[in-house]
């Protein structure tokens, strides 16, 4: 075991930004099981990578939910072909997870048409129509790469006769129930993959990612499917699943998932969840959804533009429960995301700031799960689930000239740092080396009329950092970020660049609109791990970011801008595990 100790110096901290407390970074042993980049509160996966989340199904017999999620237990690459399982796991509260086990094995058993590694799909539980599974059975759906014709993308089917545990029996002699090649399949005859059933008018349909389109297909036994409109392409392209956002490089499309959801007034409407992008307006990789209904083939047309369901860089890969009949409409449904970039991750991720340690071999965290209401405006609310905070601390409103309780209280500590377009920023709150697996509640209000002026939250990890710029004015914000771990990648700097610079350039990161604005009085509440931060504003828009730092400490600061001399903040702040 090599252990490297590594001190950035004050000099290089200035450099870097506004101040914080020098940390000592301690490079762990590289493995497939290094606790490095494991998060305290969150899903971890117990080794290797992972990525997609598979199903979130509710489990009537064990009455929890089992949660499936994309694997790969290899030395270096997460791309490795050959080497990708299901890993499953159990929860009852969303906080709390079982052991994991594999559930699908990453090579099929020996067959002429077999895969040879397994990627997303689905998990439902058998109605009694598909043939050869039993009626209550959990059945799982899932793409992969044929073994013997050189890696093509397909659907295969499979069933569970240990109550959702494992997937070992192959259906269809285990060929694919979807082939790629097929004359009404993928019409780029290259993508095929990432399987969304359900269950709809007597029927199964299936929705698969095409590169730019998404195939549907319809089946009544499950096994074998045609095209869910008999006369037509029988596909959904981006002009409809992306409608109202720009498309241009926008493709490909992954991970669609079909859900019927009940707004308050009693209506009830299809929702469709996907990943894409969209870097002509500012939008990393990241899950999206749009409302509307089916027609009579099983064909989504919508009713509404497409939306980021997560306005962050790393939410992907995300999967929902509810219902799998969509017959059944869901009030409220529960959805985790992937904690990740393909634009980073898969080019090397040190253990160390400085990047002189070999790249880890074990890294793959998901989100907190949210709870996801659809309005009646036909926008989606999401709420965190999150623990019972421990060590909890309040600390009570401030004006702009005193420290809270003495925080700031450092003969030599300025109050103000710096101005911006509305005057001094003030510092409110500066708390070096707490513990990363915090949740901070945030009220943000102002005495005399609305909230003017900028708010600033900036959350270091040594010289790595997440910093958040919001204007309550017009409800804009920008996040910037910086990730030391990711220099010196398999592609040199191109992952840190992206990581830093973001889709405005020049380390000016992202930025989103919250729709939160002119407002007296507002809510935030920020949820911080080592793998990540995750920020939720109070009309249940959020915003997720990965973070790669290995230190379990942190900074955490927060400013402000005071041009009607009445802003405020009250915070409380407790730790989760």
């Amino acid at each position: 075991m090599k252990l490297t100790n590594t001190i950035l110096s004050t000099g290089a901290l200035v450099a870097l930004g506004i101040g914080m407390a020098i940390t000592t970074t301690t490079v762990h042993a590289d493995s497939v099981t290094s606790t490095a980049h494991e998060s305290i509160y969150h899903l971890t996966t117990k080794d290797g990578w992972s990525n997609d989340l598979q199903s979130i199904v509710w489990n009537s017999k064990g009455k929890y939910y089992d949660l499936y999620f994309l694997h790969s237990k290899t030395a270096d690459d997460p791309n490795e072909a050959g080497n990708q399982d299901w890993l499953h796991t159990t929860t009852k509260d969303f906080i709390h997870f079982t052991p994991q086990n594999s559930a699908i094995k990453a090579d099929g058993p020996e067959a002429p048409y077999t895969w040879k590694s397994a990627w997303t799909g689905t998990v439902l539980v058998s109605d009694g129509r598909i043939q050869g599974v039993p009626k209550g059975a959990q059945v799982a759906y899932f793409s992969g790469l044929e073994k013997h014709d050189g890696g093509s993308q397909n659907v295969w089917i499979a069933w569970s006769s240990d109550n959702g545990r494992t997937f070992s029996h192959v259906l269809n002699n285990s060929a694919p129930v979807i082939d790629h090649s097929w004359n009404f399949t993928s019409q780029n005859k290259v993508d095929e993959r990432d399987p969304a059933v359900v269950y709809w008018h007597g029927k199964m349909l299936m929705y698969t990612a095409e590169g730019s389109e998404l195939g549907v297909y319809q089946s009544k036994d499950g096994i074998k499917w045609t095209k869910a409109d008999p006369n037509g392409a029988s596909k959904v392209g981006i002009g409809t699943y992306l409608q109202g956002i720009s498309n241009q490089d926008s493709t490909p499309v992954e991970c669609p998932v079909l859900r019927t959801m009940k707004m308050p007034s009693g209506k009830t409407k299809q929702v469709l969840f996907f990943g894409a992008k969209a870097p002509h307006v500012g939008q990393t990789t990241g899950t999206y959804y749009i409302v509307g209904h089916l027609d009579d083939n099983g064909l989504f047309a919508p009713e509404t533009n497409a939306r980021r369901l997560d306005q962050g860089s790393d939410y992907y890969g995300a999967n929902f429960s509810g219902s799998a009949d969509l017959n059944n409409a869901s009030s409220t449904i529960k959805s985790m995301g992937w904690v990740g970039n393909w634009s980073y991750i898969s080019n090397g991720v040190h253990n160390d700031e400085s990047a002189n340690s070999e790249f880890t071999k074990h890294l793959g965290s998901y989100s907190v799960a949210r709870n996801l209401e659809l309005g009646n405006a036909m926008s989606i609310k999401s709420t965190p689930i999150v623990g019972q905070g421990k060590e909890v601390k309040h600390y009570n409103s401030v004006s702009k000239d005193h420290p809270i309780n003495g925080i700031n209280a450092s003969s030599n500590r300025p109050f103000t740092n710096g101005q911006d377009t509305n005057g001094l920023i003030h510092n409110l709150l500066d708390v070096p080396s707490l513990s990363v697996n915090k949740a901070y509640d945030l009220h943000f209000y102002n005495t005399k009329g609305n909230y003017r002026g900028r708010i600033y939250i900036d959350i270091w990890q040594g010289g790595d950092y997440v910093r958040f710029n919001y204007d309550p004015s017009n409800g804009k914000y920008n996040v910037k970020t910086r990730s030391g771990e990711l220099d010196r990648g398999r592609n040199g700097q191109a992952a840190s660049s992206y990581y830093y610079d973001g889709l405005l350039g020049n380390g000016n990161g992202y930025i989103a609109d919250s729709g939160v604005k002119n407002q007296q009085s507002i809510n935030l509440k920020v949820l911080t791990d080592k793998n990540s931060v995750e920020i939720f504003f109070p009309n249940g828009e959020s915003y997720t970011v990965a973070r790669f730092n290995t230190s379990q400490k942190q900074d955490f600061k927060i400013f402000t801008e005071d041009p009607t001399n009445g802003n405020r903040v009250d915070i409380t702040q407790s730790n989760l595990n």
